[in-house]
């Protein structure tokens, strides 16, 4: 009797689990990836492994089947750790086509613990993952239409740097990749209104075929040729540096976007759900089109090719000072500002020149002579600055240079107010040296500079030998 019992609650469950609908199969995937009990799926983790082994069970489940030979994992090591994505493939059909391949990918990895809070990542990136599964399965029922190949991928260090896509990207033959979608953070569809893809323009008619599978499910879309920030990057990047189509789908930074807030609760199933199946429709499509194809174009921040000539608006706040170098004395500093439009010619990946003009308000305080030591007056000026600069590039992650500017600069100064000294008197034309360290992160420049000054600021005679300093941090964004 009690075998009897044990079986009615088993087949119970059984019914039960067939019978869920495909939102409640995508919130349980959710609820458990981006529970408190993984712990924000650090990569390399123990929570990050269980995750994976989760994903394989699902995997299993549906039918899908072990990329590599090895079976469902791909391990590999970055800094003595060991890391490891999940990967499947669903086989096309075609004699030839088959050996073409789609690939669906989401990251599974998130931020862990910090200072005792949970980041348990329920958009990020759990939303993407529980869709690749389900998106898994719909493919799999339907896998008797596929002409070609669907690789279904999990990553995992994404967040620590793109690592698991970057060496799935090595161990395939790239030019049998026919498309590589990232799907990140899509579970605020309610909030964000639309569902967005970068990258269209990757491939031949690709807007119009997202647009028409849209208009058949009622789907708010929004697209953009390509993928334009090195600091919303996402997996894409490691395929199309290489020269693969790549589509980055989204629903957009609504949600808590890194923060220990982003819980499972927060999530929109039921759009969740209508993502799910647009883009099981939307794979499926790529995968039985004959004529779907790459267009050959890839977006400049994945292309490695740099424009020549680059125009940089930059903004800045200044440190100013006036030194007395024979006294070996410094008056007090006070900040001002500089704003101006630079060029930069490259000659390679590691040299370039940059010239331009700058509209700066340059304030200090120079000592009062009723008390040097204790006692200050305040002086600006308005000038104009045109400095020339060496460019020395040194690569980082991808996406990101390090830089080193030294040079000099001629100042003209437009308009001096000494407070109080009326009668003192400045050498208009100003010129120094000065040098730079920087960071570019695609478009976006940030530096610190210092500028010396190397002729008497003062004129006429019994004037004191005094030099004017600048400190400065500087925003640009080049075009």
């Amino acid at each position: 009797m009690k075998k009897t019992f044990l079986f009615l609650i088993a087949l119970s469950g059984s019914i039960t689990l067939f019978a869920q609908t495909q939102q409640e199969r995508l919130t349980r995937h959710v609820y458990y990836l981006a529970g408190d009990s993984l712990r924000g799926r650090k990569a390399g983790s123990e929570d990050a492994a269980k995750a994976a082994a989760y994903i394989v069970g699902q995997f299993e489940e549906i039918g899908v089947q072990p990329f590599f030979e090895g079976g469902w994992y791909q391990t590999f090591e970055k800094n003595s750790k060991t890391y490891k994505n999940v990967v499947g493939i669903i086989p096309g059909n075609d004699p030839v086509l088959k050996d073409e391949y789609i690939i669906i990918g989401a990251h599974y990895d998130h931020l862990g613990v910090s200072d005792g809070q949970i980041y348990n990542g329920a958009d990020d990136n759990a939303s993407g993952t529980a869709t690749i599964i389900e998106m898994a399965r719909i493919l799999k029922q339907q896998q008797s239409q596929l002409k070609r190949s669907v690789i279904v991928a999990a990553f995992d260090a994404e967040e620590i740097g793109l690592w698991g896509s970057y060496d799935l990207s090595k161990k395939l033959d790239l030019s049998k990749v026919k498309l590589m979608m990232s799907i990140d953070m899509v579970g605020w569809l309610e909030k964000g209104k639309t569902l967005r893809f970068e990258g269209v323009a990757t491939i031949k008619n690709g807007k119009r075929l997202l647009s028409k599978e849209a208009e058949k499910m009622h789907l708010d879309i929004k697209t953009k040729n390509f993928e334009t920030s090195i600091l919303g990057a996402t997996d894409t990047q490691g395929f199309a540096e290489k020269g693969v189509a790549t589509w980055y789908v989204s629903t957009g930074l609504k949600s808590p976007y890194h923060k220990p807030e982003d819980d499972p609760e927060l999530i929109d199933y039921k759009g969740l759900d209508r993502i799910t199946d647009y883009m099981a429709d939307v794979t499926m499509r790529c995968a039985t089109d004959e004529e779907f194809a790459p267009s050959g174009k890839i977006s400049p921040i994945h292309s490695g090719k740099k424009k020549t000539l680059e125009i940089e608006p930059t903004v800045s706040l200044v440190n100013g000072s006036i030194s007395f170098p024979d006294a070996g004395f410094t008056g007090k500093s006070r900040y001002g500002v500089n704003a101006g439009l630079m060029a930069k010619v490259s000659f390679n990946s590691h040299l370039a020149l940059e010239t331009g003009a700058q509209y700066e308000l340059f304030r200090a305080k120079y000592p009062d002579e009723s008390d040097l030591f204790n006692a200050y007056l305040p002086y600006q000026q308005q000038s104009l600055i045109v400095p020339v600069n060496i460019v020395l590039k040194f690569g980082g992650a991808p996406g990101m240079d390090f830089l080193l500017e030294t040079g000099g600069y001629y100042g003209r100064v437009l308009s001096a107010d000494f407070s109080g000294k009326p009668g003192l008197s400045i050498d208009p034309n100003q010129y120094g040296i000065s040098w730079a360290i920087g960071l570019r992160l695609g478009k976006v420049k940030i530096s610190g500079c210092r500028r010396y000054q190397l002729n008497p600021f003062f004129i006429g005679q019994g004037m004191p030998n005094a030099k004017l300093h600048a400190g400065s941090f500087t925003i640009g964004y080049y075009f």
